[in-house]
């Protein structure tokens, strides 16, 4: 793996973009992916991966790439059968030429910094295994809302626990600001295909098992609520037990540190209480209500 912090070398960047019926958002998506990687002067592809729409988004991101012949050198465009978020991130990353690998929802954006503030954190902390820096959202509304994240939010560099600070405010990695190393998402195999909601906070789980996560509270995304085709929107759908389950899994096959699975055991019992309906929204103070004694 190039270490940038040693070598003064800028690694090449893949931004992997899953795409599904997002005809209205994908250009300004490219757009903001493709200034923020021209800013941070790296070396990059913009690998979009076609999940079967039927509504044009294949289309729309082949006639950005025609605008310009600039873009059509960057982007790369897969197109396969529907088969969910989690498929066409994995085809995405293990398509990927690049060893750094970016994440960023079709329908969201990035700060033109973005890019840059990744490859700095890679570069000071380049045996890390996941980074992200914050983001804030536009609600179904369409008002702008920033997020008071978990425990440990407030410091720029690794977190003291991935799972802790998950269970004590809103998700710190989000699928629009994660970035990892190639090789990591090899080992973690990635994301959980099949699972339709919670997959994107299951695949970073599994990287932070097997490492640090590295954050910087610099806004670095938009996660737009107001979207099209959001699977945010189906409030009908049955509880939600992907993330809990995955925490249990991990609980029973992985070596652990002892912090680490006190913090992840507390984490399964704030899921458990949010899948009953006793808390609808975590914060700081959240853990320590759950958390076992001693």
């Amino acid at each position: 793996m190039i270490n940038p912090a040693t070598t003064g070398l800028v690694p090449v960047v893949s931004v992997v973009i899953p795409l599904y019926q997002k005809v209205r958002h994908i250009a300004v998506a490219l757009s903001v992916a493709y200034r923020s990687c021209r800013q941070a002067n790296a070396a990059f592809e913009l690998v979009v991966v076609d999940d079967g729409s039927t509504d044009g988004s294949g289309g729309a991101v082949r006639d950005w790439a025609a605008a310009d012949p600039a873009h059509s050198s960057a982007i790369r465009l897969i197109r396969q059968e529907n088969r969910g978020a989690a498929a066409a991130r994995n085809t995405g990353w293990t398509a990927a030429r690049g060893e750094v690998i970016l994440f960023l929802d079709a329908d969201d954006t990035w700060a033109d910094h973005h890019v840059s503030e990744m490859l700095v954190l890679m570069a000071e902390f380049p045996t890390a295994v996941l980074y992200a820096d914050a983001w804030e959202e536009i609600s179904a509304n369409f008002n702008e809302k920033q997020h008071d994240f978990g425990i440990g939010s407030d410091r720029r560099g690794p977190l003291s626990c991935f799972f802790e600070t998950m269970s004590s405010g809103p998700m710190i990695v989000s699928s629009s600001t994660a970035g990892t190393w190639k090789r990591c998402l090899v080992e973690s195999d990635g994301f959980p295909e099949g699972v339709h909601f919670g997959e994107d906070k299951i695949g970073w789980g599994r990287l932070a098992l097997l490492g640090d996560v590295v954050w910087s509270p610099r806004i670095g995304a938009v996660w737009d609520k107001s979207a099209d085709n959001r699977s945010d929107k189906d409030l009908g759908a049955p509880p939600r037990t992907a993330w809990r389950d995955f925490l249990l899994a991990a609980l029973a096959g992985a070596e652990l540190s002892t912090t680490t699975r006190r913090n992840i055991r507390t984490a399964v019992a704030v899921e458990n209480a949010c899948l009953r309906g006793q808390i609808a929204l975590f914060s700081k103070e959240t853990p320590a209500l759950f958390a076992e004694a001693g």
